[in-house]
């Protein structure tokens, strides 16, 4: 019982340590892309901050994919690509996540791990399918230090 108590409160004490203010700064995806997570008003974006070193496509640095032709010139560098997300019981969701790679646009939700908050997971939807990304927060000087070189 004593066992059953103590889990409780601590899973209570994790996830009230997740607030909105987690989710902000710098996160670095499986592959190498960094995308910056910002709040404007009560929801919340993230732009992209780095390109991975060996990109899928787009090489030349601009949305190319885009099916709205007009776009197709524009740097990826700065672009948002997730769009008009919630804080909401310490997940982000119900916005959208842009695929530059592809030109399309999904579902999205974001969550931190419970067990580490410098660990998040991005979830981009489609239908009942969805596929899963890491990020890993980046810390200031880390990501100076490894953008100068």
């Amino acid at each position: 019982m004593k066992f059953i108590v103590l889990f409780a409160i601590s899973t209570l004490f994790v996830s009230s340590s997740i607030t909105s203010e987690s989710y902000l700064g710098k996160w670095e995806i499986t592959g190498g892309s960094v995308i910056e997570i910002y709040q404007n008003g009560k929801n919340f974006y993230g732009k992209i901050d780095k390109r991975a070193s060996n990109p899928l496509s787009n090489f030349n640095g601009l949305d190319n994919k885009n099916p709205q032709e007009e776009l197709r010139n524009r740097p990826l560098l700065g672009m948002n690509i997730l769009n008009e997300l919630k804080y909401e019981d310490g997940v982000l969701s119900g916005g959208t996540i842009y695929n530059a790679d592809s030109g399309k646009t999904y579902t999205v939700k974001v969550w931190i791990d419970s067990d580490d908050i410098n660990v998040c997971y991005i979830r981009a939807y489609k239908s009942f399918l969805f596929k899963t990304f890491i990020a890993k927060r980046i810390k200031s000087q880390k990501y100076i230090a490894s953008d100068t070189k």
